[in-house]
């Protein structure tokens, strides 16, 4: 991957022409836009809001972020600095093309739209173009619900013009005591950068334009940043980091090449959901003696119990279903006015390597050979801003809930996957043809291989999962598979019921 030379005139592309009518005023640098435009469900309801954006005040319907299981989250960040301002628009389910951040300046990001789960369309125009000019940036996004993500606009470092990238935002805070950190690149043309925190651990070492690094777990308290590039540029900022919090650094740059760091909460803060396991606990009054181990002889480890998530996942967008013969009339019908399948999907922002290999011991891929099922790459879940259990944004990947047990090792190990996407079958879309005896096989990181024998297939309304049965602790090796089934609901656009698989280790 290359830098940019910020020197070198941008590729031809409408998003460096001079737009057409009246020119909006550039978004300050660095200035957190509060603009999503979000029309009134209902109108009694609808909140308004007025804001000023140098000098101009825009009058918008905002929804914000909520608990609601069926709803994503989903937000803009301008991180090319060779491309002037533009206006943003959004269609989606029962979404009409609309303009929800109007004058998007480099180093500008929005707060988030949170919609229901369901597939967007992003578009870009030069700020101040009509809403009827070509697009100069066009692409779809899936919004899983539960999830929340961030479409970056940077320059493509193959070939230079403009794009849309996504990347995803944690949902869940940080634990106890401590926040979560990463850095997005957002300044081309410096170099790849090293960015330390003074006294704690790095958190990157060459990180080129346009890319992200995972995020690193650190004590709650004001950190002092420091950014070097390989050109010689160089910062140092200080950034108050919260307890439970979650935060995106994202590196932008002036015309003349300093570093500039923007702190920006992701949609764990933003939700304002307090991390699990902070709930206060009472002691009793005379603690139970317990005797003192010995320091000779190593204790084992106990099985995981972990926090359990409130309701079902949500792991399906109803691309199995069948319709009832309205929507399906209903979809023929605007089939003739849209072009949704046009529409590319936005790239996912690349994720730089980690720093150093993952703490302790971890699965690294799951094959079930009875349904030609071999995923070769798993996602971390945790408890998500709504107390639920995160689901994989990438839907051809299963998940791994981190505070469940390793397979192999005493306690249920968790894992969720969809069953399908908008258009067809996902990773767990065979799921409920599994039998009593069918092996599951788990790959984990010291090379080993947990395998489990299937018990049963069952399913469960989500406002009344068994929870005891998933997540309650167990003194052998256990496993758990988690999916959508059962019917769907077009009102919600969500099915009404999980499909578990119960399994137990060979």
């Amino acid at each position: 991957m290359s830098d940019q030379d910020p020197s070198q005139d941008p590729p031809h592309d409408p998003l460096h022409d001079p737009a057409p009518g009246p020119a909006t005023p550039p978004v300050e640098d660095g200035a957190v836009l509060r603009s999503w435009h979000r029309r009134p469900v209902v109108w009694v309801a609808a909140a308004l809001v007025v804001l000023a954006v140098v000098g101009v005040t825009v009058t918008v319907g905002v929804r914000q972020a909520t608990a609601d299981t069926s709803t994503g989250m989903l937000r803009i960040a301008h991180l090319s600095p060779v491309t002037p301002s533009v206006d943003m628009y959004v269609t989606g389910p029962d979404l009409p093309e609309t303009l929800v951040a109007p004058g998007v300046a480099y180093r500008g990001t929005s707060p988030y739209l949170t919609e229901p789960a369901g597939t967007y369309t992003l578009t870009a125009r030069p700020a101040g173009a009509p809403a009827a000019s070509p697009p100069a940036v066009r692409v779809s996004v899936e919004v899983p619900a539960g999830t929340a993500q961030t479409a970056a606009f940077v320059d493509s470092t193959v070939s230079g013009a403009p794009e849309l990238q996504v990347l995803d935002d944690q949902t869940a805070p940080a634990p106890a005591g401590s926040a979560q950190v990463r850095v997005v690149q957002g300044a081309n043309g410096v170099g790849a950068l090293d960015v330390d925190l003074d006294g704690g651990p790095p958190l990157a070492r060459d990180l080129f334009y346009g890319s992200t690094t995972p995020y690193v777990t650190v004590p709650a308290r004001a950190w002092e940043v420091r950014l070097r590039s390989r050109l010689g540029s160089t910062n140092q900022t200080t950034v108050p980091l919260s307890d439970t919090g979650v935060t995106t650094l994202f590196v932008g740059r002036e015309p003349d090449g300093q570093l500039i760091v923007a702190a920006v909460p992701d949609a764990a803060t933003v939700a304002g959901v307090p991390a699990p396991g902070t709930e206060p606990t009472t002691l009793p009054a005379t603690p139970t003696p317990r005797p003192t181990p010995d320091p000779e002889t190593p204790l084992p480890t106990p099985p995981r119990v972990p926090p359990v998530p409130r309701g079902g996942t949500e792991a399906g967008l109803g691309g199995l279903a069948q319709p009832t013969l309205p929507s399906a009339i209903g979809n023929w019908f605007s089939g003739f006015f849209s072009d949704d399948d046009e529409v590319p999907p936005a790239p996912r922002m690349p994720l730089a390597a980690a720093l150093a290999a993952p703490d302790g011991l971890r699965p690294t891929a799951m094959h079930i050979p009875s349904i030609g099922l071999a995923a070769l790459k798993l996602a971390d879940l945790r408890i998500d801003y709504r107390g639920a259990l995160q689901v994989p944004t990438d839907f051809g990947q299963v998940g791994w809930y981190t505070s469940s047990a390793v397979p192999g090792d005493p306690g249920p190990a968790v894992f969720a996957g969809h069953v399908d996407t908008r258009r067809g079958p996902a990773v767990f879309a065979q799921l409920d043809r599994l039998r009593p005896g069918d092996l599951v096989e788990v790959p984990r990181s010291d090379g080993g291989t947990a395998r489990f024998s299937v018990d049963s297939v069952e399913y469960f309304p989500k406002d009344t999962m068994p929870n005891d049965r998933i997540y309650g602790p167990s003194t052998v090796p256990q496993l758990r598979l988690l999916t959508c089934g059962g019917p769907f609901d077009e009102g919600t656009l969500s099915y009404r019921d999980n499909v578990v698989v119960f399994a137990t280790q060979r």
